[in-house]
């Protein structure tokens, strides 16, 4: 079987939203997959035009019938029609894996929304977040297609973090890493009676006794700094009291690449209890889903050691299966298994 993919676009920059779709495209290399050549992002315009000549070369002759062709969304919609056109005379499989919904993420008009779900729908087979996002395409979008939850996403590391746990784990900070701009609730933070260490390019000026900013960290030093906190907050929106709020359906629908991050490094998650992390975090019981951060603080003060050391000895078992990819290599052998 001939498998390709087609490489997404990333940053130079050293930062963790970048490594969630390079260590995608590693997996896919390991496996056996090769990559179609592409020009640079940043050549000629006029030279990459060539980039559809080359794709089209690509599959006529090198993929051929019956090869695999995986595709990234978000992706260029002209190119995933051309995709779909090639696909009814070569009849070769398409898989496509949602990195991103833009859609969802930032408005935008009924007619884009429209393209980028279709982009998604010409694929054979989806490799779709969890099961929220599963669901939704279905019932919401009318989706006939093979869709395939991945649940997590993996985070690759090649050593095993060892922390320096605390006595009392409620001594220990909850870490919070990202985008501040999604962030507007730091200012409230002071309402919770726990401490924070916050990873990330601090953009705004907040002085509270109980945070620490740490500022920007590579991907790999964020497990490093991240292993001797006692939970990891994934947490979006205006209010500690909810998220609830204009990213509310794009968290129902993603995965959060902080999930990865944080069970990567052997700790134990707080999740909103309506996004699409909720059903893994429940499942596999390494964190707590709750309404607001009120109820996280309620649980968190309530909770003994050893009952937070059960959430903690499953993060570190999760852990070990995302630092080796294992989630998206469960999805990607069942996509390729199945039958068309």
């Amino acid at each position: 079987m001939n498998k390709y993919f087609i490489k997404f676009g990333l940053s130079n920059r050293p930062n963790a939203g970048s490594k969630a779709m390079r260590d995608i495209m590693d997996l896919l290399c390991n496996q056996g997959y090769k990559c179609v050549v592409s020009l640079p992002t940043n050549a000629n315009k006029l030279f990459k035009l060539l980039d559809i000549p080359i794709l089209i070369f690509t599959i006529l002759f090198k993929i051929r019938k019956n090869g695999v062709l995986i595709y990234f969304v978000p992706s260029n919609l002209q190119r995933i029609k051309l995709l779909a056109f090639l696909k009814r005379i070569i009849k070769y499989r398409l898989i496509c894996f949602i990195n991103d919904v833009e859609s969802l993420r930032v408005p935008k008009n009924n007619e884009y929304t429209l393209r980028e779900i279709n982009g998604i729908k010409v694929a054979d087979i989806i490799l779709v977040p969890n099961n929220n996002s599963k669901d939704i395409l279905s019932t919401e979008f009318h989706f006939k297609n093979h869709m395939i939850p991945v649940h997590v996403w993996d985070y690759l590391y090649d050593k095993c973090p060892t922390p320096n746990i605390a006595t009392h784990y409620q001594d220990l900070p909850i870490a919070l890493a990202g985008n501040f701009h999604f962030f507007p609730y730091l200012k409230e933070l002071n309402k919770i009676t726990c401490n924070f260490k916050i990873w990330g390019e601090k953009t705004v000026n907040i002085q509270q006794e109980n945070l620490i900013f740490m500022g920007t960290q590579t991907p790999e030093g964020l497990i490093n700094d991240i292993i001797d906190c006692s939970w990891g907050l994934v947490w979006y929106g205006e209010s500690i009291e909810s998220c609830i709020g204009e990213l509310s359906n794009y968290i129902k629908f993603c995965n959060s690449h902080k999930c990865g991050l944080y069970l990567a490094a052997g700790i134990p998650l707080i999740v909103w209890k309506e996004s699409g992390m909720a059903h893994f975090v429940n499942e596999n019981k390494v964190g707590i889903c709750v309404e607001s951060l009120y109820e996280a603080e309620s649980i968190i003060k309530g909770m003994n050691d050893e009952d937070y050391n059960k959430y903690r000895d499953n993060a570190r078992r999760i852990g070990e299966n995302i630092r080796h990819g294992h989630y998206f290599l469960k999805a990607l052998k069942k996509a390729e298994s199945i039958s068309l």
